[in-house]
């Protein structure tokens, strides 16, 4: 009986893996990426009701979120490389078929994910005084900033496995199941907040630290949800004793992806540090428009972002099987779509831009800076999409390094030297054209490079592509 299950659970793997390599390319990426864009939506929505619900507290608590929100971001990231890494290699291995070295290799990086994660944990949990006194706290936010991140910090394991398990699902092409994941996380975390923050009905009234229980719960049950679901749903953990030799192998394997893909991620909270720096010598109404800008990109690149989230597993299963030039096909038709799709957002943007910026600020000074914001920068969001899934689409294709090359020649070689240069000849626009060219000038890099290598691996000629036999 137990095996009839197993059988019939490998047999559901494997129709969904050919539907992924044979079905028209264009209604399954959209069937693929909508629910992803939905799971993308309700994440960004929690981050904002979470910052709400502190604001009500006051302004020492809103501070104490403000220097907390770099640290978190960090556990974010590295959760987003390393699930990166366990996505772009447990896609190959279900393209090919291979379910008991998938659950095998799924298990060993979560292992290895979970003993990593502690350690940063506790390291920052006993440091957390040293990291932001240096960050600027005084002793009027430092009894909050503990509250929280005592808390936050138990529970980060749990967060980052999460992130990991939502990867996970997204390589077995179970997109379904990564969204379900991700609006669940946020929707216990939205209920819960206000019952631990202000203790509402039978719930003490915990203020900040409670804000960070919330989380800790939400991501022990979505973690527990997630789990069952990997276990004895799709059996792609392995309870088994690893081999030390294979779990090393697993190991390196996971990190040769990982590392840099965690190093590509930390970059760009940094450079949005080094970019606030020089937004800051404008002044402070120049750094509030550059702030509500800030949010609008994030929104307007959601679509790229369901795309990043989806189009990688589609890339590996399909090289998996052997379907190279389907891949490939995949990869040219998104950033063919990324380019027009950005430039419609950009006639909105253009179009709405009174109301956009008399809905954020009544601040003459901040209006005008939205405004220079919204007629520069959006135009350069085909670039920058171009960018971004090409950058997770050499992770799938074994070309980390690449990937981080890109994101460091972007941030570091142009986009923030061409933004100084542009603010010292002419002020905030320069400031904002400088950036923009900086973004085009990377979006013309990164396709030239990811389609060399698409060509160095034989991905665009359809006759080097029939290397393994098709799933029947």
């Amino acid at each position: 009986m137990f095996d009839t299950g197993i059988n019939t659970i490998k047999l559901k793997a494997s129709a969904r893996t050919e539907r992924i390599i044979s079905e028209p390319i264009v209604p399954l990426m959209v069937r693929l990426t909508g629910p992803m864009i939905l799971a993308i939506l309700s994440m960004m929505l929690l981050g904002l009701v979470d910052t709400f619900f502190i604001s009500l507290l006051g302004t020492k608590e809103l501070a104490a979120a403000s220097f907390v929100m770099p640290i978190y971001m960090l556990l974010v990231n590295f959760a987003l490389g390393t699930g990166m890494g366990i996505s772009s290699l447990t896609s190959r291995l279900i393209g090919e078929n291979n379910l008991d070295d998938a659950a095998r290799f799924i298990t060993d990086s979560q292992i290895l994910a979970l003993l990593v994660s502690i350690v940063i944990a506790l390291s920052l949990y006993f440091s957390i005084d040293q990291i932001f006194g240096l960050m600027g706290a005084n002793d009027e936010v430092m009894p909050n900033i503990r509250g929280y991140m005592h808390i936050i910090l138990i529970s980060a394991p749990l967060v980052i496995l999460n992130f990991i398990g939502n990867s996970t699902f997204r390589a077995i092409g179970h997109i379904k199941a990564s969204a379900i994941l991700s609006v669940q996380l946020s929707f216990l975390n939205l209920i819960l907040d206000p019952l631990l923050i202000f203790g509402l009905g039978p719930f003490p009234a915990l203020g900040m630290p409670g804000a960070a229980l919330a989380t800790g719960i939400a991501a022990l049950i979505t973690w527990c949800c997630s789990f069952y679901v990997l276990a004895f749903k799709e059996h792609l953990l392995d309870f088994a004793l690893p081999k030390i030799d294979k779990l090393i192998t697993n190991w390196r394997n996971l990190c040769a992806i990982a590392i840099p893909a965690i190093g590509a991620n930390m970059m760009t909270p940094l450079a949005a540090i080094i970019m606030t720096a020089l937004i800051a010598r404008h002044g402070a109404e120049s750094v509030a428009g550059f702030g509500v800008g800030a949010r609008i990109e994030s929104m307007s690149l959601i679509i790229v972002f369901g795309l990043s989230s989806t189009l990688p597993m589609f890339i590996g299963q399909n090289i998996g099987a052997g379907r190279g030039d389907r891949a490939y096909q995949a990869l040219i038709l998104c950033l063919k779509f990324a380019v027009v799709f950005q430039i419609g957002v950009y006639i909105l943007l253009l179009l709405f831009s009174p109301l956009i910026t008399s809905g954020f600020s009544d601040n003459p000074t901040v209006i005008n800076v939205i405004k220079i914001y919204l007629l520069i920068l959006p135009l350069t969001y085909s670039a920058h999409g171009v960018v971004i899934l090409s950058m997770v689409s050499l992770n799938v294709l074994k070309r980390p390094r690449t990937a981080l090359k890109i994101t460091m020649i972007r941030l570091l070689a142009l986009y923030l030297p061409l933004a100084y240069l542009g603010s010292i000849l002419w002020g905030i626009i320069g400031l904002f054209i400088g950036a923009a060219c900086g973004n085009v000038i990377a979006g013309i890099i990164a396709f030239r490079i990811v389609n060399k290598v698409c060509h160095e691996q034989g991905l665009d000629n359809p006759e080097t592509n029939q290397l393994k036999p098709q799933h029947t």
